[in-house]
């Protein structure tokens, strides 16, 4: 690989040309290796709308933590967090619009006519997902909008890794 990357370690205070060469790559890439979290907990906290439920992903050891004001070890958890503020970075919680788009671009996918007159009905209930779910059932379907949603989910997941220049450190599993 030629040597183009640039090193974030910049200092350019030596005769070193700064740019990483293919040890450097390889080596970086082997402590990615090494290093992986479990995608299905992260998919969980990041769906989790509970407004009593706050997620922060772990940088260092790829753990979710939820704080929850009924938690036992609630302050030591909170304690831990403030201090290294650095470390632990915050998972957004779902939106309600962000919802409401997945399932019109999933109505948009379905061919049966009469399938998506029905799931217009379910956007005028208050349990929009739930709704969903309830037609869907019938047409055995639901598995195919879970698949749907979970890819949206972590899509957004990958996004906001990028956001947070976590991505070249993890290798997602599961």
């Amino acid at each position: 690989m030629p040597r183009n990357e640039f090193d974030p370690k910049f200092d350019d205070d030596d005769d070193d040309d700064d740019f990483l060469d293919e040890e450097d790559l390889e080596e970086r890439e082997s402590e990615k290796q090494g290093r992986s979290f479990d995608l299905e907990e992260l998919i969980a906290a990041w769906e989790d709308d509970s407004p009593d439920n706050l997620y922060y992903f772990d940088t260092t050891t790829g753990a979710v933590k939820m704080v929850n004001r009924n938690l036992f070890d609630l302050r030591e958890l909170t304690d831990e967090i403030e201090k290294n503020k650095e470390r632990y970075l915050y998972l957004p919680k779902p939106d309600a619009k962000q919802l409401k788009g997945d399932l019109r671009d999933f109505q948009k996918s379905i061919e049966d006519q009469s399938l998506k007159r029905v799931l217009d009905m379910a956007f005028e209930s208050p349990h929009l997902l739930s709704s969903f779910k309830v037609i869907l059932k019938s047409r055995e379907l639901v598995g195919t909008l879970e698949h749907f949603l979970r890819s949206r989910s972590c899509l957004r997941i990958r996004q906001w890794m990028d956001a947070n220049a976590l991505t070249d450190r993890w290798q997602i599993e599961g």
